[in-house]
């Protein structure tokens, strides 16, 4: 029996509900079946051995499963899979009739999402499909992903120092480019301020942190040729170019350099309407963080570099475009950059000096923030 199942999933529990997707009417024998599923697992714990149990139960059918992305979803999927259930991942943004939906619950949610899988399986297609990454490369994006908030992390806790400094009228004996560089921590340490001693002890173990971790990703992408490519683009570090190619892994999944750009979600949305096309954010769909990222290498790329990136920004700035309007347009266009350069296998720059600069940028520019 064809079956679509649609599972709201959670950290701790999964609603789930199935669907016949054959064609014609069900017959008796096969309506019971789904009831009797729906009843067992209408609310069931997400589990790995509440997935099996579902498995179990859909072995000898031809059954889908659909779920939303979510944080649990990459997990449940690879569990599901390994257990022999052939399971789809959608774009949470495309499933407009549970975004939109006035009512939002559990179950309603799962009977939406049985809907989707149905018309999916017999050719109506609403949805953009997740691509799920193989173990090894979760781990490496887990990885990236840690290293970038520890940096967001060691940053604002520069901005509170700084701003601890100013408010309590303490004066350093000079005007520190990284106020959590070994002498300025001595410097602050003896003015037996308590929060300022607070403040460099989190800072020495992120720093400690962070070293051990960049040694790992160094290990890691050793070797990896597309990694070595996108960090020969100035603006783009170890952590961004190691989180890219992670996200990336095969650039044969982007037909066009159109596609590439909008599954990082840092195209505009279309919108057109009586021959009026007004201008319109970004997608937004994606990885955040990629994003982030990706903007704040455009941000180093336009002070060190004078290429098309930096020109674009420039005038971009003279026209009038808010600098973070400017620098998202920028973030765009440099990632058709790295679309060429990953494209025709070759560098952008191997300059030594370039890269250094860049490199002593993307510092400031962490501190800074967008």
């Amino acid at each position: 029996m064809k079956i679509a199942v649609g599972m709201d999933l959670h950290s701790k529990m999964a609603a789930v509900h199935a669907v016949y997707a054959g064609g014609g009417e069900a017959n008796e024998k096969e309506n019971e079946i789904l009831s009797v599923l729906n009843r067992d697992f209408a609310v069931s714990g997400s589990s790995p051995n509440d997935m099996k149990m579902l498995a179990e139960r859909l072995k000898g059918h031809d059954a889908h499963v659909l779920i939303e992305n979510s944080t649990k979803s990459h997990e449940t999927y690879w569990v599901l899979t390994h257990l022999g259930a052939k399971v789809i991942v959608a774009v949470a943004a495309d499933l407009y009739r549970i975004t939109k939906s006035v009512k939002k619950t559990d179950r309603n949610d799962s009977i939406e999402l049985a809907g989707y899988m149905r018309r999916r399986m017999n050719g109506e297609n609403e949805f953009a499909e997740c691509y799920m990454p193989a173990l090894d490369w979760m781990l490496k994006r887990e990885l990236c992903r840690t290293v970038f908030w520890e940096k967001l992390h060691l940053a604002d806790l520069k901005r509170r120092t700084r701003a601890h400094l100013l408010l309590h009228g303490i004066t350093l004996s000079r005007e520190y480019s990284d106020i959590f560089c070994v002498k300025a921590m001595e410097e602050t340490e003896r003015t037996k301020d308590p929060c300022l001693r607070i403040n460099n002890s989190e800072a020495r173990s992120i720093k400690k942190r962070t070293d051990q971790e960049a040694k790992l990703i160094e290990a890691m992408f050793n070797g990896n040729n597309m990694f070595d490519l996108i960090r020969s683009i100035p603006g783009f570090g170890l952590v961004s170019s190691a989180y890219l190619t992670s996200m990336i892994i095969n650039m044969g999944r982007f037909p066009s350099k159109e596609k590439f750009t909008a599954y990082f979600g840092i195209v505009p949305k279309m919108r057109s309407s009586a021959g009026s096309n007004p201008n319109c954010a970004t997608t937004h769909r994606g990885d955040e963080d990629a994003r982030r990222l990706i903007c704040q290498a455009a941000m180093v790329h336009v002070r060190v570099t004078d290429s098309v990136v930096s020109r674009m920004y420039h005038r971009l700035r003279k026209n009038g475009k808010a600098h973070k309007e400017a620098l998202v347009a920028c973030g765009r266009k440099l990632m058709t950059v790295v679309w060429s350069v990953l494209k025709n296998g070759k560098p952008f720059t191997e300059d030594p000096d370039i890269l250094n600069r860049a490199a002593e940028e993307e510092e400031i520019v962490e501190e800074e923030g967008l």
